[in-house]
């Protein structure tokens, strides 16, 4: 008798906890997402918006938001500015609460224009210019941790867990994201006793970007290491570029190099690419391990992008800033973005302190060699 008493109360708690998550009805609530789905940044920028339907899939599944659907209203930047301004300009016509997306600065810059002149709040999943709050102004929002943070993080990481002490830099010219890293780079690098003997820029439209400037700054040997600030359209032609000039070392780079274009480099990845991103999937954390779990059971296979786990924040933070205020209204989602305090992201929490639009969190530093992605460290920047 015990045994179908205590089967009726689960039967009953399992109902009832179905009945609290009622299908969402009425208007929904709309955030219009830019993102690079064709062209040179879909590598980064596809898992991404995978990561945002993830995140709007479970919210609906609980209920939705204040009991309305969300949705995602989705436009392809093309990975082209003239493009990328084009589809922003569509969204910010929609009856949207909020727009988000985009992991280049210069794209989520040309968005982020869009959005202030229109006060549509913006959050970008991973463009990590950190002067874009400060340009863009109160309607735009960082997801993901600045330039600034990822350059000290891989400048001690590099110098004090592989004694890395002198370092050649090289810059993509062409992109804003990648000259503002390099800046920051060397400046943490050298602050911390490193000694940078050579930078130099390249043009990822090149044949061979680095044309024959590299053998000679490698060959003195007054560089054991190689930073490259670049996109994920860089990574094939500047590694093989640098294996071709007689490079046999570790290369360090930023997020631009999450990408699943690594795995095109095959054994010229040896020693190891190390670069830093926003999350390592192997982390113990439970948001992490929710994430993990639910993308697998959608998808077939583990995340591999750490941009699939900001797009899932990306969505999140919207989210929750609109129960937080009750209203779909841009206006009132903006305040309530600025207000964000502790949000417990796949990423890591998230809080923007005062007026500062860009959240403080640990970088992860990721190596790629073999084929494989694996955990080296968290550093507090």
């Amino acid at each position: 008798m015990r045994s179908i008493l205590l089967c009726l109360l689960l039967a009953f708690s399992a109902s009832s906890a179905l009945a609290a998550a009622p299908t969402p009805s009425g208007d929904p609530v709309v955030i219009g997402v830019v993102y690079n789905l064709t062209g040179a940044m879909a590598s980064i920028d596809g898992p991404g918006l995978t990561g945002m339907k993830l995140a709007a899939a479970r919210i609906n599944r609980e209920g939705g938001v204040l009991g309305r659907p969300l949705v995602l209203e989705v436009r392809d930047g093309g990975s082209d500015l003239g493009r990328c301004l084009a589809a922003a300009s569509e969204l910010a016509g929609l009856k949207v609460s909020a727009m988000a997306g985009l992991n280049d600065s210069d794209f989520a810059l040309v968005a982020g224009q869009v959005s202030a002149q229109a006060r549509i709040p913006f959050v970008t999943a991973g463009a990590t210019l950190p002067s874009l709050p400060r340009l863009l102004g109160e309607y735009f929002f960082m997801a993901c941790f600045g330039d600034d943070a990822q350059a000290r993080a891989v400048a001690k990481f590099a110098l004090r867990r592989q004694g890395m002490g002198s370092m050649l830099v090289l810059a993509d010219r062409g992109s804003a994201y990648a000259l503002a890293l390099a800046s920051f780079f060397t400046k943490a690098y050298r602050a911390r006793g490193g000694a940078i003997p050579a930078r130099v820029s390249f043009t990822p439209a090149s044949p061979e970007p680095l044309g024959g400037t590299v053998p000679a700054c490698l060959d003195s040997g007054t560089c054991r290491g190689v930073f490259v600030a670049g996109t994920p359209e860089d990574v094939v032609p500047v590694v093989t570029g640098l294996r071709a000039a007689g490079y046999a070392g570790p290369v360090y780079a930023g997020d631009g190099f999450d990408t699943s274009l690594l795995s095109e480099l095959g054994g010229k990845a040896s020693p190891g690419i190390f670069f830093s991103t926003h999350v390592a999937y192997d982390s113990p954390r439970a948001q992490v391990r929710a994430f993990v779990e639910e993308w697998t059971a959608a998808n077939g296979e583990k995340p591999t992008s750490a941009f699939a786990a900001l797009g899932y924040d990306a969505v999140g933070l919207v989210a929750d800033a609109v129960r937080r205020c009750g209203s779909a209204e841009p206006a009132q989602v903006r305040a309530a973005l600025a207000a964000t305090r502790g949000y417990a992201g796949v990423t890591g929490d998230i809080t923007y302190p005062g007026s500062f639009k860009a959240p403080s969190k640990p970088v992860t530093i990721v190596r790629f060699a073999g084929g494989r992605r694996t955990f080296e460290a968290e550093v507090l920047p």
